[in-house]
């Protein structure tokens, strides 16, 4: 995972020429935070450790079709798209996509790119991996959002790193996000009412990954009221 860099906000991200690393994020973590109205949390984590954040136009086009299942969503998604906090990739076309993204993505389908657009399964998740591999390739660092078993093992193969809904988590434990464990598992609760993936808290690290951030803060606080 990526570690704290600088304090910011969606006011102070500018274009991706300017900034590095990136996280290019795929659609079902797009689900589970926007769904969730917890957009806010994914932005100031993710620009905490000093991402800039990117979405291909086909996991916008993803995250919208969701809107039938969960109502509201396609809003949420539209006003965050539109925001300085996330900057919105082209759709791939052979005439305007760089070349390298549409090799690796042709790659990864194999078909030809149109016949590749048209299938549907597992098109965000290879997009992303498709663009990651280009940013990697101009010497970016570069991280994706991805919680797909079958994506993360895309990003994996073209050694990718990936991040996960937990990961964003266990950063927003480390950022201070939650007071208590209380509001930890009400946040994580929220976010599985949004797809099927997620485990259970009690299956996850997230539990032992708080208790290690309290403990780290009482010893803190010792320390400084020792004279």
């Amino acid at each position: 995972m990526p570690k704290e860099q600088t304090e910011a906000s969606c006011d102070d991200a500018s274009s991706i020429e300017e900034q590095e690393p990136v996280c290019i994020l795929d659609a079902v973590i797009c689900v589970h935070f926007v769904g969730a109205n917890l957009q806010r949390l994914l932005v100031e984590v993710l620009q905490r450790a000093d991402l800039v954040l990117l979405v291909p136009q086909e996991v916008c086009d993803e995250v919208a079709r969701k809107d039938r299942k969960y109502r509201g969503l396609k809003l949420r998604w539209t006003r965050f798209t539109n925001s300085q906090c996330v900057e919105v990739l082209p759709a791939l076309e052979a005439q305007s996509a760089p070349k390298r993204v549409v090799e690796v993505f042709v790659e990864m389908r194999g078909r030809q790119l149109e016949d590749a657009l048209r299938e549907s399964k597992d098109l965000g998740e290879a997009v992303v991996v498709a663009h990651g591999v280009h940013y990697q390739d101009q010497g970016r660092e570069v991280f994706v959002a991805i919680d797909d078993q079958g994506g993360q093992a895309l990003a994996a193969g073209r050694d990718l790193e990936v991040i996960t809904v937990e990961d964003v988590l266990e950063m927003a434990i480390q950022f201070g996000k939650f007071p208590t464990e209380g509001d930890l598992k009400v946040t994580y609760e929220k976010l599985r009412k949004f797809g099927d993936g997620l485990p259970s808290y009690s299956s996850t690290t997230l539990a032992n990954a708080f208790g290690k951030w309290r403990a780290g803060r009482i010893r803190e606080q010792r320390e400084i009221s020792v004279p």
